[in-house]
């Protein structure tokens, strides 16, 4: 792995982890890339790596280290029960769209910054690409 888990304060104050992965060669842009329910997991790491090795800064924050922090599951019975309960109940996820905003915040003034997320951070990427204030993206408003 390339990047590193850092700690990042988020729009409410809290602290939580962040996987940063620095992109290799020239920089072509930011990407926050939001977890499963599993939490930021060797497979997410991986992803960031990969994106990272594309030429892409990203960011990847563990949504729920405020339940449960350094949460990382398997994908079997208990994880994935574990992994519903915070998504579904202890999480509120207008902070998983704040939290990705602040993200957003802190690569975009190195230029254009992109949103992708798997399982439960599909819907949070989703819901954070038309609540963010910078959408929709100038070139859609030019069209």
């Amino acid at each position: 792995m390339t990047g590193t888990m850092e700690s990042m304060t988020m729009s409410d104050g809290a602290t939580i982890a962040v996987y940063h992965a620095q992109p290799t060669g020239d920089r072509r842009g930011g990407l926050v890339l939001v977890q499963e329910i599993f939490g930021v997991t060797d497979h997410i790491r991986d992803l960031c790596d990969e994106y990272a090795a594309d030429g892409y800064e990203v960011l990847a924050p563990a949504l729920f280290d405020r339940e449960h922090p350094g949460f990382e599951a398997d994908y079997s019975g208990d994880g994935l029960a574990r992994g519903i309960e915070l998504a579904r109940q202890l999480h509120p996820f207008e902070l998983s769209l704040t939290d990705v905003q602040t993200c957003i915040d802190s690569l975009a003034p190195a230029g254009p910054v992109f949103v992708v997320g798997y399982c439960y951070g599909g819907s949070v990427a989703w819901f954070a690409a038309t609540a963010s204030p910078a959408w929709p993206p100038r070139a859609a408003m030019a069209a």
